[in-house]
């Protein structure tokens, strides 16, 4: 799957890792549900790492969509709420 950090570019990442992505995208929602900046951030930054960690970066050349979008640690509350809102499903940034 491919996976866009948002401001940085795309990973390209195995299916496998969904279910660790997923356990970090539960701490993500309950940060943006209870508006806690700090532990939005933390969760953010380990979402990230873990993105790249796992996955192997996509050159700019290689043009692909991406199959999900993360944002990148620097973002508010209110931008994820934003995000989280206009998914449309319920499943937070990570489908489950």
């Amino acid at each position: 799957m491919i996976i866009r950090i948002m401001g940085e570019g795309q990973w390209e990442v195995p299916d496998s890792a969904l279910v660790e992505f997923n356990e970090i995208d539960r701490q993500v929602e309950h940060a943006v549900t209870t508006g806690s900046q700090p532990e939005l951030t933390a969760a953010l930054s380990q979402l990230v790492a873990t993105v790249r960690s796992r996955g192997r970066q996509v050159p700019d050349s290689e043009i692909t969509d991406s199959d999900l979008i993360v944002p990148d640690e620097t973002a508010t509350v209110e931008e994820v709420s934003a995000l989280l809102a206009g998914n449309g499903v319920g499943d937070g940034l990570i489908p489950g």
